[in-house]
């Protein structure tokens, strides 16, 4: 079987067409294209069918077709058309059925079970089966109308509620098995050719009740709540409605039982209603939450005199039942109805009325498109999507609803019933529209809070209306509320209606306070509104319209509180000198930063507040002492009054380490002024720094107050000791001159003296020899001999006994320890004599191979050093060597001796051995300032050896050489050169020998390799005047 082009469409308005061909109805994307689209259109559904329609049914997007027999002889045809999936679709046959007379065809809401009933057999079908089954067990039963079950915990076993054509009420369970596949089929076949039945479907099949009415049952809606359901069953004239309690499903019992059960053989009133004859047919909908009464579901009934529209309550039954009579333009009655969410679809022969189910009025009537001969033979409503379909025997029509419920808040408008129209509303106009309404409404009805608030989300009507309604009304808090919202709304560039806006809210609050009692709690609470007014919407409002509005009222406290909003701590402070409240101004300044406010206000504070000030002062620590000085001056306490002033710059001085020279001299003075302050002062003089105070000027202030302990101390610190103890002992303060003596360091002998004047004073205070010994054990500088002499004649020093041999017996100690001393020293003396004249015995061993340390060449070779470090040297390279390093001092005497040298030998000329030439020792005068190259020019190694060796005699034994000095005395020496000396006296040889002995000390005085080492490791690796980069330091 193949479909036509129209299900290449998902949706089902896509099947639609209208006569025109034109494919179904865009959807509205704007509020504009809504207004403009119909709310009901009907269409063609452009679909062929294959043979004539007999009967349809709609559930779950799904529609399923009863069609003619393909041929005569044929059985009737079903057609299972999936519109969410259009090339989905499945067909079957019911057998033994060949005619489309008084079939009837019921389908679960799922789509997935299907029953084809005729006036005496049943049929089942689900769409995965190639023929429907026949029910046998309903044979002969005429099912005129059937409500399914909906539990989801049952797919296998549907159960539904029939009733029949004679009134009786019955309920059926059945039992549906997988699908057959193929081999199922054929083992089928083989079991029927062998004459055996398959199982029936129906499990149980029970009869509930009987109405007691001759028409048939034409329709049953099921309504299950919870504990509660509600079965609604109509006929030609009567309306049935039984209600009990929701039960388990059972399949072995008959499921709604317990609600018939109360109402067999009983007069309970399960007629709802009965009403002239007519068509009977009867639909159901849900209908969209929100609505009066809010109903789960309602239904229609066609009768002899109009449609019964009600709802359904599962535990109230059938309500709010009204019968809406048909349309007057018409001449003949309906012949089927529809029921959509909200409307009521009237289907005639040849057209097709929609009415509002709500306000009862006609919203659409339409002809139905129909061919010559062509009728209509049905309604089928899908209860999950709510789609109206009407049938004849050619074609399909389906009934487009767009956007149903866009007329529905106006209905509910009237009826003021505003929340549920606003739920209905679909744009802001609508909503806006209904909240004024209501607005009006609570305002006539004197609630003018709750109409502010719908007024404000209707942005209508204007706000000149809004506010003459409520001042009219003297809701003035409504009012108030009204007009802050409003502010808030506006936007901030709007800076002129914000202006006037907040000026006026603020005037409401002051006169609303003026109404009313300063101890209440209301007075309160408009106080803290109107504060929180002053602090929000500072911005928006005029500081000098403000400030004049404030204080013509007269409300400071808000005059303050915006002053402060606005940063204007300067009013804020002057408005509380001017009126004596010192403590506020002072939380006014410091709840600022800015200093100089502090520095302006300073003076008058200090004189009103001192104690205040001084402590809010503190808690800034970025005051300038110097700049609060004009103001510390105003506050003069009395005597025994405390000085806050003094108090203050204690804490800027010693806490905050102040170096201010000129806070240091006012706090002198200050403590100056106040006698019961001495110890402070004191204090201050001893540790203030020389840097802040200035010790002149304070020692003046002291001398100028007579405080003379202060004084005494200012001399100490100026080191004038001598006039410190002086000033201490004019004022008899002994222990003050005492310590003033002690602070004396540097000179032993001064502060010996300045102890004794301390001594002196004291024994001529007080000439008693206990005091006097108590005195002496102060100090270690004096002795009893020393304060002795104080004493006046004739004093009986009889206390001094002990302290005398005492004194006796620590100087024969002394005596007898210096004497010891003394002993140690000679011997040590004579040591070092004894040493130094067993130095030129001293002798070393060397080798015979042993080279010199700066030549290496062995020393033997000729004249040579050799160290206690056994490092050797030939004479010359020594004396090279030591020269070239020598400091300029001791190079310098150096010369000096070389040239002292030559001037006493040039007396004597001495011969040069056979194979050294005859040389002078004579050198050149140098002057002392030469630079010290040059120094090193001139000296004369050779000479300066000669001069030295000439006093030493050498002699060889075998593998070392000792060298051994001759006598002081210049002798001839015989060897294989003569040398000729001129006579000399002792005199000169004396000296010559000195000489040589101070020349010999200076390059032969250490070792050179091991006195340069030790120089080298105490040096560092780089030289001051050495470009430092620590760069090349790094690793």
């Amino acid at each position: 079987m193949s479909l036509a082009s129209g299900y290449e469409q998902p949706h089902a308005a896509s099947l639609l067409a209208a006569e025109s061909g034109d494919m179904g109805m865009p959807e509205a994307s704007t509020q504009s294209t809504t207004a403009s689209t119909p709310l009901f259109q009907v269409g063609r559904v452009q679909y062929a069918c294959p043979a004539p329609l007999g009967c349809v049914a709609a559930a779950s997007n799904v529609l399923i077709l009863v069609m003619e027999p393909a041929a005569d002889g044929m059985p009737i045809q079903l057609l299972y058309l999936d519109l969410n999936d259009p090339t989905r679709a499945a067909d079957a046959t019911v057998p033994g059925v060949q005619t489309l007379e008084h079939v009837r065809i019921f389908a679960h809401p799922s789509a997935q079970h299907i029953l084809v009933c005729t006036d005496t057999h049943t049929w089942y079908w689900t769409p995965s089966w190639p023929h429907a089954r026949l029910l046998p067990r309903l044979q002969g039963v005429p099912i005129t109308a059937v409500a399914w079950t909906t539990s989801p915990t049952l797919p296998t076993m549907p159960a539904f509620l029939a009733g029949t054509a004679r009134g009786d009420v019955i309920e059926v369970h059945l039992h549906i098995s997988t699908p057959p596949a193929r081999r199922d089929l054929l083992d089928r076949w083989a079991r029927k050719s062998a004459g055996a039945h398959d199982a029936p479907l129906e499990r149980g099949i029970y009869r509930l009740f009987t109405l007691d009415d001759t028409h048939p049952i034409t329709g049953i809606a099921l309504e299950t709540q919870g504990p509660h359901t509600l079965i609604v069953m109509a006929t030609a004239t009567r309306l049935y409605e039984f209600l009990g309690p929701t039960q388990p499903f059972s399949e072995s019992a008959p499921h709604w039982d317990p609600i018939f059960a109360p109402y067999r053989g009983t007069a309970l009133p399960h007629v709802k209603t009965e009403l002239p004859p007519g068509p009977a047919s009867l639909a159901t909908a849900i209908p969209p939450p929100h609505l009066p009464h809010a109903p789960t579901r309602v239904l229609s009934w066609l009768t002899g005199t109009g449609v019964y529209d009600a709802t359904m309550d599962a535990a109230h039954g059938v309500e709010h039942a009204d019968v809406l009579p048909y349309p007057t333009d018409e001449d003949t009655s309906p012949l089927y109805v529809g029921r959509t969410p909200l409307h009521i679809v009237l289907v005639y022969s040849d057209a097709l009325v929609c009415l509002d189910a709500l306000s009862h009025e006609e919203v659409y009537r339409t002809s139905l498109p129909l061919q010559a001969k062509e009728r209509v033979r049905g309604v089928a409503m899908d209860p999950a999507t709510g789609t109206c379909w009407l049938y004849t025997s050619q074609s399909l029509f389906e009934l487009v609803v767009e956007k149903e419920s866009r007329h529905t808040w106006q209905w509910l408008l009237t009826q003021h019933e505003y929340e549920a129209a606003l739920a209905f509303c679909h744009d802001e106009p609508s909503r806006a529209h209904v909240y004024a309404a209501q607005g009006q409404a609570y305002l006539a009805k004197g609630d003018a809070m709750a109409a502010v608030t719908c007024f404000l989300k209707a942005h209508a009507p204007s706000f000149e209306q809004v506010t003459v309604s409520l001042i009219e009304a003297q809701a003035w808090e409504a009012l108030r509320t009204y007009v802050l919202k409003r502010l808030d709304d506006t936007p901030v560039t709007a800076n002129v209606s914000r202006l006037m806006l907040a000026t006026w809210l603020l005037e409401l609050y002051l006169r609303a306070m003026d109404a009313e009692d300063t101890t209440s709690a209301t007075y309160n609470a408009l106080h803290a509104e109107a504060t929180h007014v002053l602090q929000t919407y500072a911005s928006a409002l005029d500081p000098s319209t403000t400030y004049a509005l404030l204080a013509r009222q007269g409300r400071m406290d808000l005059w303050t509180t915006f002053a402060q909003t606005q940063r204007n701590t300067q009013q804020v402070v002057e408005r509380w000198i001017q009126a004596g409240k010192w403590e506020r101004a002072l939380e006014a300044l410091s709840a600022q930063s800015d200093p100089d406010l502090y520095y302006e206000f300073a003076a008058v504070l200090m004189r009103h507040a001192p104690q205040a000030t001084v402590t809010y002062w503190k808690r800034c620590t970025s005051l300038d002492v110097a700049r609060l000085l004009p103001a510390l001056l105003q506050h003069r306490p009395l005597p025994k009054e405390p000085d806050y002033a003094l108090e203050y710059l204690r804490y800027t001085i010693d806490e905050c380490g102040s170096m201010d020279r000129t806070a240091h001299a006012m706090r002198l003075t200050r403590l100056v002024e106040r006698p019961n302050d001495r110890a402070a002062l004191l204090t201050f003089v001893e540790r203030a720094s020389p840097e802040a105070l200035d010790l002149s000027l304070a020692l003046r202030t002291c001398v100028q107050a007579q405080c003379q302990e202060a004084c005494v101390r200012l001399y100490a610190r100026m080191e004038q000791f001598e006039l410190a103890v002086h000033l201490a002992l004019e004022a008899n303060d002994v222990d003050l001159a005492c310590a003033c003596a002690d602070l004396v360091t540097q000179d032993e002998a001064l502060r010996r003296e300045l102890w004794l004047q301390c001594a002196q004073h004291a024994i001529q205070a007080k000439p008693h020899m206990h005091e006097a010994m108590q005195f002496l054990r102060r100090t270690d500088l004096l002795t009893v001999e020393d304060i002795l002499p104080l004493f006046p004649d004739f004093t009986v020093i009889d206390d001094f006994k002990a302290e005398i041999c005492a004194t006796l017996e620590e100087y024969v100690a002394k005596i007898d320890t210096l004497k010891e001393k003394m002993d140690n020293t000679t011997a040590t003396a004579a040591s070092i004599q004894a040493d130094i004249q067993q130095l030129s015995k001293r002798a070393i061993d060397i080798d015979t191979e042993q080279p010199c340390m700066e030549c290496s060449t062995p020393l033997l070779q000729r004249s040579m050093y050799v160290f206690g470090c056994r490092h050797g040297f030939h004479a010359d390279c020594l004396t090279t060597k030591v020269t070239q390093h020598l400091p300029p001092r001791r190079l310098r005497r150096l010369l000096q001796l070389q040239d002292e040298l030559g001037t006493l030998t040039s007396q004597r000329q001495e011969a040069q051995t056979q194979s050294t030439p005859t040389k002078s020792t004579t050198a050149s005068k140098l002057p002392l300032g030469a630079s010290l190259e040059r120094m090193r020019e001139h000296v004369r190694p050779q000479a300066i050896v000669d001069a030295i060796t000439a006093s030493w005699h050498a002699s060889v034994d075998t593998s070392r050489r000792v060298w051994m000095q001759q006598a002081p005395v210049m002798k001839e020496t015989q060897s294989a050169t003569e040398v000729t000396s001129r006579p000399a006296t002792s005199d000169t040889y004396a000296q010559l020998d000195a000489v040589r002995n101070e020349m010999n000390t200076i390059v032969a005085g250490t070792c050179p390799v091991c006195a340069w080492s030790v120089q080298q490791v105490g040096k560092p690796f780089t030289d001051e005047h050495q470009d430092n980069d620590d760069t090349d330091w790094l690793l």
